[in-house]
């Protein structure tokens, strides 16, 4: 039930991902074995997180937390 070029996640995945990305509330999507669950679209990273205005390019922000998460 995704959409071309777009990332869909799920809730559980959106709460990990939401200090980092702006994210877009897809609403609940049926999925196999687990019935209707919130669907959330990655729709960039913040931009304290990016070196770009799309949201695309991560900076040396990004990294720093993305490595004291690991």
């Amino acid at each position: 039930s995704g959409i071309p070029g777009m990332i869909n996640i799920s809730e559980a995945t959106y709460n990990l991902v939401r200090e980092v990305f702006e994210c877009e509330y897809r609403g609940k999507i049926n999925a196999k074995n687990k019935g209707e669950i919130n669907m959330y679209f990655v729709l960039k990273l913040k931009k304290e997180y990016s070196i770009d205005e799309m949201g695309r390019i991560p900076n040396q922000v990004f990294f720093d937390f993305y490595n004291s998460a690991i």
